[in-house]
């Protein structure tokens, strides 16, 4: 017997073909035509449930931004203050972040957010605020707090970028990881490897910064 499927309701549809259209042409490129056809939906739904193209490109901004906060979740990226092990808090969240970055299902939001980091538009305030802000802000927090506060605010920062940046490359550079590696895909052993090897530089980071803080 066959299985039922699930239809996504019209504003679902039209979500998911936007973040593709957007994310491989641009706003200025993707067209509602083409996105209504995508979703097997008339161009009608897109003013009825988006208001036009820019609030659907904000939509999609929004959509995103929501599943990668779910996705690593709010008890990774909860309050940093007063937490008894920084250090395993970090390695903990880049777990998930990495785990997020990795997983085939946000393959088609790389290229929409990719886009806003070249060429910010409304929708990174809206991508930064409510997820990629708050990776940095907690992560920060936690280097700062393996670092005894030696870390100042902006260098905090920028060692949690800088931490960060290693799980994000294997989605960005996808293609090169693919043609160094010789991988014919990103699968389950091929992202244990990763997480595993990107937690390992951590711990060798945060461990030099808490004995660099000790002998201080």
């Amino acid at each position: 017997m066959a299985k039922n499927r699930v239809v996504k309701p019209p504003a679902a549809r039209l979500l998911a073909a936007a973040i593709e259209q957007f994310g491989r042409l641009g706003l200025d490129g993707a067209t509602t035509r083409a996105i209504a056809q995508a979703a097997s939906t008339p161009m009608s739904q897109i003013t009825y449930h988006f208001g036009g193209k820019e609030g659907l490109y904000l939509a999609a901004a929004r959509h995103i931004a929501e599943e990668v906060s779910r996705r690593v979740g709010t008890a990774v990226l909860g309050p940093s203050t007063h937490v008894t092990d920084p250090a395993s808090k970090l390695l903990a969240m880049l777990d998930g972040y990495t785990q997020v970055l990795l997983s085939p299902e946000i393959a088609a939001w790389a290229p929409f957010i990719v886009r806003e980091q070249l060429n910010p538009t409304p929708a990174f305030e809206i991508l930064y605020s409510n997820a990629i802000g708050k990776v940095v802000d907690c992560a920060a927090a936690l280097i700062a707090a393996v670092s005894d506060d030696r870390c100042n605010h902006t260098e905090a920062r920028i060692r949690a970028i800088a931490v960060i940046g290693q799980a994000l490359v294997f989605r960005l550079g996808r293609a090169t990881v693919l043609r160094s590696t010789g991988w014919g895909k990103v699968g389950h052993n091929e992202r244990d490897t990763i997480r595993a090897i990107v937690r390992a530089h951590t711990a060798s980071i945060l461990a030099d910064l808490s004995a660099a803080s000790a002998d201080a």
